[in-house]
């Protein structure tokens, strides 16, 4: 548990670094960023994202690790790995700033299971795919990019062993709502 907690302020502090540097920069256009959402930390939901930008288009990729959320009683293990097109509406001069619409798949898998009690194991994977929209500020090197996204299931299965047997484990696997705000450094 003590690693889980390290990485993100590891992350934190590479970003705060990198954000100091930033202001000794000139302001070149960069086309490339990296960045993490900071909204996913305090619920143990780490991000890490990465956008190529081409004047007013970007693709973006994202990889979620979701930290154990269930309970003492339950374990959980989500990962997510997302790919984005994303149209920035009013950039002029700027590559990838201002605001953005984008449509983006993601694939989901999972698997959450019972640490007290009967041994209940639950699988499952889905696709995704859905809207996003958001707002990216560029100062220098320094990166912000606020969005809101829902994405509706393609195809889902899952499994449960033993065979038919109930549980109270997470049944929102299959919904898809995206919320963040990406501090990033681009290079």
């Amino acid at each position: 548990m003590k690693r889980n907690t390290i990485l993100p302020f590891l992350l934190l502090f590479v970003l705060q670094f990198a954000w100091f540097s930033a202001l000794a920069q000139d302001e070149p256009s960069y086309k490339n960023r990296i960045g993490i959402n900071v909204l996913g930390i305090p619920s143990q939901n780490l991000v890490a994202s990465y956008e190529y930008s081409f004047m007013k288009n970007g693709l973006w990729l994202g990889i979620e690790h979701k930290l154990n959320q269930l309970s003492d009683d339950k374990d959980q293990q989500v990962n997510s790995l997302a790919l984005e097109y994303r149209y920035y509406l009013f950039a002029k001069d700027k590559v990838a700033d201002g605001l953005f619409a984008g449509l983006y798949t993601k694939y989901r898998w999972g698997e959450e299971s019972t640490t007290t009690g009967a041994s209940i194991l639950h699988e499952y994977q889905a696709i995704f795919t859905g809207l996003n929209a958001g707002y990216r500020y560029n100062y220098k090197r320094l990166a912000l990019s606020a969005f809101v996204g829902y994405g509706l299931p393609l195809w889902t299965t899952a499994s449960t062993i033993p065979n038919g047997a109930s549980h109270e484990l997470n049944e929102n696997y299959k919904k898809d709502l995206r919320l963040g705000l990406t501090v990033g450094l681009a290079f």
